[in-house]
This record gives C-alpha cells, structure tokens and sequence, in this order.
C-alpha cells in the first residue's frame, strides 16, 4: 500500500489534512460557495495527480545502483515503480499522499489569489486588466516553476554526481539547451564506455561516460532527451545528441 513514504511523511500529511481543514474553515468565512472552491480544486488535484503519471517517469536506470534500480513515476511525491520489463505498480497510500499534497498547494494557492484580488480589488476592474493579472500571477508563475524547482532524476551521489553536473553545465552552457523554451535538465541515467585504448597512451578524448538528462518546459511538460558524452575525465563533452522522449536512452 505505502512504498515510498516513511514515517515523516506520514506526520506531514496528518499536519496536512489539519492544514487543509483550517483552509476549508477560512473559505467558509469568505464566501457561500466555499464547497465549489473545494470540490474544484480537489478535482483539478486529481487529474494533475493522474497526469503526473504520465509525465514525470524516471526510467529504470543504474546511475546511483549497484544493479539496475526500478524506475519511479509521480511528482512531487513518487507513487509508482516501473520495472525494466515495463510493470507498473501503483501504491495506493504513496498515491493518496500526492493528491493531499498537490491540493494543498493548489488550494493555498487559491487562498493567495483571493487574498491579492481583494488587495489590487480585482473586482472593479476592467476585463483586459484581469486577464492581464491572471496571465501574470496565475499561469505565468505556474508555467516557470521547473526553473525554480526541480523535477524528479535518479538520485545520485560522489563521482556519478560530478559526472551529472558537468553533463548538465555542458548541455546549458556549451550547447545551450536551456532557455526560453527548455527550463530545467533532469538526469535519467549514466552509462559508462568501454574505453578501448589503455591509459599508458594517454588517449585523453576516449569517452568515459554517457549522461542522459530529460529537458523540460513549461509547466513542466517533458520535450526532449539529451545525451552527452564525457571525457575520461568527466569534465570536457566530447559530444552531445537531442533524443525523442520514447525508448530508450542508450539505444541508436
């Protein structure tokens, strides 16, 4: 039922349901139809609860495992496990504690837009002036949050994560990927090359590494896969390679 959650999260999402209470109870004091708002933003948390399952997928990938890891779906809390066979599997309780979150944040986001409307009085204004704040406030802020918050990767520490900072500085900076449309490079996996030549000849532009990263856009809409490839020192890119989001990373 629960895979990912431990005990923390458990205690966050008790603090959580109270959390949402005392918001329910501060609608019910601004307005009559506070059960719309609620209904409405529980549904909204439920289809982007059901479409993180197809957007955020880290593969089955062997950066950061001794063996190949099975692979993780859902933000921002993971809630499913996909094998490299391609079975999924769902838990339930993991699932629960993503909606809770996500309508959390949709709800309090919601109790910030009311709040700043009745600050600007929103109300009396006219049309293209609240299209205009809404725009701004609303779907602009939505749309560039992977610039500011990360969307989820294979979890990696030491040399790996070296590895996966210089791939992801190469792939901004050299190759400039990120920009207007990319916003944030995750990485999906590492897979190291066979290095042909020994290092007696000093055959510095062998590859040592190949690092997959997953861009994504607006709203944190997955667009493409990038792979570098490395140096045997992991700092200089030797090469770099725009990959379709279907398949597999490492297949030509």
């Amino acid at each position: 039922m629960i895979h990912f959650a431990g005990a923390t999260h458990l205690i966050l999402g008790i603090v959580g349901v109270i959390l949402g209470a005392l918001l329910v109870i501060w609608w019910t004091q601004q307005t009559g139809r506070w059960y719309a708002v609620f209904a409405g933003t529980l549904l909204f948390s439920m289809l982007l609860n059901v479409a993180a399952f197809y957007v955020f997928v880290v593969p089955p990938h062997s950066a950061g495992c001794i063996d190949l890891c099975p692979g993780r779906i859902g933000f921002p809390l993971p809630f499913a496990t996909l094998s490299s066979a391609g079975r999924v599997q769902v838990f339930i309780g993991d699932f629960l504690l993503n909606l809770l979150l996500l309508w959390l944040l949709l709800f309090g986001g919601v109790v910030v837009w009311r709040i700043l409307s009745d600050a600007i009085q929103l109300r009396e204004r006219g049309l293209r002036f609240r299209l205009l704040s809404f725009v701004t406030f609303v779907l602009l802020s939505w749309g560039l949050l992977p610039r500011y918050f990360s969307p989820p990767a294979a979890n990696v520490t030491g040399d790996e994560l070296r590895l996966s900072v210089n791939a992801r500085r190469a792939a901004e900076s050299t190759y400039g990927v990120t920009g207007l449309w990319v916003h944030r490079l995750a990485l999906e996996d590492i897979r190291y090359v066979p290095v042909e030549a020994p290092d007696i000849f000093g055959d510095i532009d062998k590859p040592q590494a190949q690092v997959c990263l997953r861009g994504y856009t607006y709203f944190y809409l997955p667009w493409r896969r990038y792979r570098v490839k490395l140096d045997k020192t992991g700092v200089t890119p030797l090469n770099f390679e725009e990959l379709s989001l279907t398949g597999s990373c490492w297949l030509p």
